[in-house]
């Protein structure tokens, strides 16, 4: 039988912004893209919720102190390679419009480096 859940994944650093990827290069994306992606598929493995049916996401966004205050959904990079992790753990089969319904981008909010996903779906049955 199908349940809904919602539970949280944080990663403990500054998320990078699409600004930040539009400057640099492909080998420096690739790189961040794999860190990220990589970290959230270990920490989604050690937490280990249920493979999902669907979810939408919420992505909180944290960062250290006002320098350079992010845009709200700059850290779309950063969002996009860690629900990419999930995918690659298994919590979903894959990232498509009918698994993830929505994704909804909070303003950062100050006090430490992190990005935080709030994933909230239905199981599967």
């Amino acid at each position: 039988m199908a349940s809904m859940i919602s539970f949280g994944i944080e990663y403990p650093e500054r998320p990078w912004t699409t600004n930040a990827e539009r400057s640099g290069n492909r080998w420096d994306r690739a790189k961040k893209t794999k860190q990220w992606r990589t970290a959230y598929a270990l920490l989604a493995t050690e937490l280990a919720p249920p493979r999902l049916e669907w979810c939408d996401v919420i992505v909180e966004p944290w960062l250290r102190n006002r320098a350079g205050v992010q845009d709200t959904g700059a850290c779309h990079p950063a969002a996009k390679a860690a629900i990419d992790g999930l995918v690659d753990a298994g919590v979903l089969d894959d990232d498509t419009p009918d698994i993830v319904r929505s994704i909804t981008y909070l303003a950062p909010k100050i006090g430490r480096d992190a990005l935080v996903l709030i994933i909230e779906g239905e199981t599967k049955r």
